[in-house]
């Protein structure tokens, strides 16, 4: 009788065994998903901050209409971010027959709309100061129509505006500060044809209202 009841003592008292997770375990697998999600995300957050563009900067002083080449070109790795897409980037293809259409000092990233695949040919720069209020379709690398009003003599009054040249290319737009008269503007900077250089010398000469007009053709060539 004792063993038997010892036998039944021991059976009642063993606690019954705890099972091991297994790949089938749906909390380890949540786990193991959320572990792998905060390992590549940590990845894709680093390799971010280190991500640079290989962009093109002046290697030294590029005047207008000067063809951009290795020569005058260096390339840098640098971190830009999404500023990046506004710079020239390091493609041998996109300085084929590029010309710079304004001054770029040396060092200087180079601005997209810094260049042009037009011909400059025998064409000058001229800037002339205009009012402030310029259209903002008056980009580098558009195109406007210049018109000249003169001034009557002696007085202050202008007569009547006379168109001379159409299609003229713009190279470089500026904001010009008030100065004494507390006026703000705009200069901009004109590849002007030889035929059209002397008059409209005169007419910055003489104070003759020049007047620029947006022409949309340009876009189209």
């Amino acid at each position: 009788m004792s063993g038997e009841q010892n036998t039944g003592t021991t059976r009642s008292a063993s606690a019954p065994r705890v099972k091991r997770p297994t790949w089938k375990d749906p909390r380890l697998a949540l786990g193991a998903v959320l572990v792998v999600a905060s390992v590549v995300g940590t990845v894709y957050l680093v390799r971010e901050l280190n991500h640079t563009t290989e962009v093109y900067v002046a290697g030294a002083n590029i005047t207008l209409g000067e063809e951009l080449s290795t020569q005058n070109l260096r390339t840098e790795n640098v971190k830009l971010g999404e500023s990046g897409v506004q710079y020239l980037e390091a493609n041998p293809e996109l300085i084929t027959n590029a010309r710079a259409n304004t001054f770029i000092g040396a060092g200087e990233f180079i601005p997209n709309d810094s260049i042009t695949h037009n011909e400059l040919g025998s064409r000058r720069p001229i800037n002339i100061d205009l009012p402030a209020d310029l259209t903002p379709a008056i980009t580098p690398g558009s195109f406007v129509d210049v018109w000249i009003a003169q001034r009557e003599k002696g007085g202050s009054a202008y007569g009547v505006p006379e168109q001379l040249a159409s299609m003229v290319e713009v190279s470089a737009r500026v904001a010009r500060a008030g100065g004494l008269v507390n006026q703000n503007g705009t200069n901009l900077e004109l590849l002007v044809e030889p035929d059209h250089l002397e008059p409209l010398l005169q007419a910055l000469a003489n104070e003759s209202r020049i007047i620029v007009i947006y022409n949309p053709a340009g876009t189209q060539q």
